[in-house]
């Protein structure tokens, strides 16, 4: 059957006129939705850099912060071994150190709110904000008991006016500057821990900031359970994202985290020689 040429240009201008829009329309919604791609992988790549940044900070003010109570500790048992040389049988003890002016460790308190895609790096976020909050809580807590100690002792002395006995007086003084810088040197100690959370939050983020490829690869490869074959079904919930999972990838970087560890006391004894 023969159409008439005039027919078929009717339906040409017909679907050319349908086509027209409806080509739009595609082309703009793909562009909308590539460009929502590209702002959300962009916004990724600044939120993983905001931690990086974050983390940095924060580390290298634990560092800081133990370095300066090491310091006191060795001013404070400098102070102990002075007093224990006076032999002045009337010579009251009012010597002292200051509590070093230490500033608070940096907190990012957007850690909290943070979209990273991974159970593992959320989590370890949140445990290191409240290590920080509550470090900073204890730095001040030290410096209000170690003015209280200061001030008890010229309180003794007051009371001893009546009854002079400055070696009491000097021994107890003695006691309790020990009983503080012991105490200062066990805490020193345990900023290891969250020094030791800080330093694994890095190294993880540093693999997820790779190129969107592989960071995604990576992710999938240690967090995620598609894809993957497990014998049970306790196998895959225990793989999968729980605290369990945080000590399984814990032992998966900790030979990067302990050697990060390792130079970094190396710079800071470098520094502080």
């Amino acid at each position: 059957m023969d159409f008439p040429v005039d027919f078929i240009y009717k339906w040409q201008t017909l679907i050319g006129s349908a086509l027209g829009p409806f080509l739009a329309v595609t082309l703009s919604a793909l562009g909308f939705l590539i460009k929502s791609i590209l702002e959300k992988r962009m916004q990724r790549k600044e939120t993983l850099r905001q931690i990086e940044v974050g983390i940095t900070s924060s580390l290298n003010d634990f560092y800081g912060v133990r370095e300066q109570l090491k310091y006191f500790v060795c001013t404070v048992n400098k102070l102990v071994s002075e007093i224990k040389a006076i032999t002045n049988p009337k010579h009251y003890s009012l010597e002292r150190v200051n509590f070093p002016a230490i500033l608070e460790i940096y907190r990012d308190s957007d850690n909290r709110n943070f979209k990273v895609k991974s159970y593992y790096l959320h989590n370890k976020l949140l445990f290191c904000d409240t290590a920080i909050k509550g470090t900073n809580k204890i730095l001040i807590s030290l410096e209000k008991d170690f003015k209280e100690l200061i001030k008890q002792n010229e309180f003794l002395i007051a009371l001893m006016q009546n009854s002079p006995n400055p070696p009491i007086q000097r021994q107890t003084y003695i006691e309790n500057l020990e009983i503080f810088a012991q105490a200062i040197e066990e805490y020193t100690k345990k900023l290891q821990v969250p020094i030791k959370m800080l330093t694994q939050v890095k190294i993880y983020n540093n693999y997820v900031r790779k190129s969107y490829f592989r960071g995604s690869l990576f992710l999938w490869k240690i967090e995620s359970t598609k894809l993957k074959f497990f014998r049970t079904k306790e196998e895959q919930k225990k793989y999968a994202r729980n605290i369990d999972s945080l000590d399984r990838i814990d032992k998966c970087i900790e030979k990067e985290v302990l050697n990060s560890l390792s130079e970094a006391e190396k710079r800071t004894g470098t520094i502080m020689l």
